[in-house]
């Protein structure tokens, strides 16, 4: 796509202002979000191909006016073993703990059961939050206590040959990173595997990846059972998170809002967040010991709601999915310390 047909994708004559081209690219990618589609995988197919069109073609016009600008130097790779060399020790497991590599936060989870899904009666219910299913989580883990900040991914990112260090549409360290695809997560989190093995930093049998959904679920719900980790009124939501009533259309810094009951913020907006597993429709029911989702299918599960999102799809059982190619500007991850296998 060339600079010209980018400004059509856009609805823009050629020459058009930065400014009038990411009014538009807003105005559009909201049109076609894929979040809108879910119930129709027919149309949630075009979205998502119309949404990768309009991303492309803003970040064409975007590369043109920085060429206008100035040449954009070639950064210069740091030597990954410098982190690698800092001082830490291995968590403790039922203690909080700061990544070396990156200076994530992570709070720990201790084993437990849960009602994994919703109860038909839950006011804006899925069909795939159900049926109800018995959880155990057999192992303690450590989560995030917010979603990976721009500036936690860009440290690592940096030192990875061909990773963006800095793939967000909205810019600022603090700032949840988005536009990052499932594959994007995994590549991340094996560097700083790599980075916290070379250190001795990792307890033996954990590795850093995604949490499962239920992990994930677990975490949020923080042992409620309702709508929302503080109850099953929206009225308060503003309070936790930032979604369509309160975001003004944009990521916000993480930890701004008040945490759920083990300490974890932005559960229920600011952005999604990947989860580990596959999709694969229903839950199981039944009761299940640390589920990981199907072994086949091609979507991935993200959960947790977005600044775009409306109050009953961020919810503590709210799944969607998509490719794990796929990236969007609502969309960004946890890390989690956990069980290996």
């Amino acid at each position: 796509m060339n600079l010209e047909e980018s400004y059509r994708a856009l609805g823009l004559n050629p020459g058009a202002s930065l400014h009038e081209a990411r009014r538009s690219y807003l105005q559009l990618v909201k049109f076609f979000h894929p979040d809108r589609h879910q119930n129709s995988p027919g149309l949630l197919r075009k979205a998502t191909e119309e949404t990768k069109k309009l991303n492309l073609a803003y970040e064409r016009v975007c590369k043109a006016f920085e060429a206008g600008r100035r040449p954009v130097p070639e950064k210069r790779k740091q030597p990954k073993s410098s982190r690698a060399e800092e001082p830490g020790n291995p968590p403790i497991h039922g203690q909080p703990f700061i990544v070396p590599s990156c200076g994530a936060k992570l709070n720990w989870v201790a084993a437990g059961r849960f009602q994994m899904g919703s109860p038909v009666v839950e006011a804006g219910r899925s069909n795939d939050e159900g049926p109800q299913t018995d959880v155990t989580i057999s192992r303690g883990f450590w989560l995030g206590i917010f979603p990976v900040t721009q500036g936690e991914w860009k440290t690592v990112a940096e030192d990875v040959r061909g990773m963006k260090a800095e793939p967000s549409f909205f810019r600022g360290n603090w700032l949840p990173v988005e536009q990052i695809s499932w594959n994007d997560c995994q590549e991340w989190l094996r560097a700083v595997n790599t980075l916290e093995e070379r250190g001795n930093r990792l307890p033996l049998g954990f590795r850093y990846r995604l949490p499962t959904e239920a992990e994930w679920e677990f975490a949020c719900r923080a042992g409620s059972s309702t709508c929302f980790h503080f109850g099953d009124v929206d009225g308060q939501l503003g309070d936790y998170a930032w979604y369509s009533g309160n975001s003004k259309g944009q990521t916000h810094s993480v930890g701004e809002k008040k945490t759920n009951g083990w300490g974890f913020y932005d559960m229920h907006g600011n952005v999604w967040e990947w989860c580990e597993d596959r999709y694969g429709g229903p839950l199981p029911g039944g009761s299940v010991t640390d589920p990981k989702g199907p072994v086949f299918g091609a979507n991935r599960v993200f959960r947790g709601g977005s600044w775009g999102m409306v109050p009953s799809r961020c919810r503590s059982a709210y799944r969607v999915w998509n490719k794990p190619g796929y990236r969007d500007y609502t969309l960004g991850f946890r890390a989690a310390l956990a069980p290996a296998d």
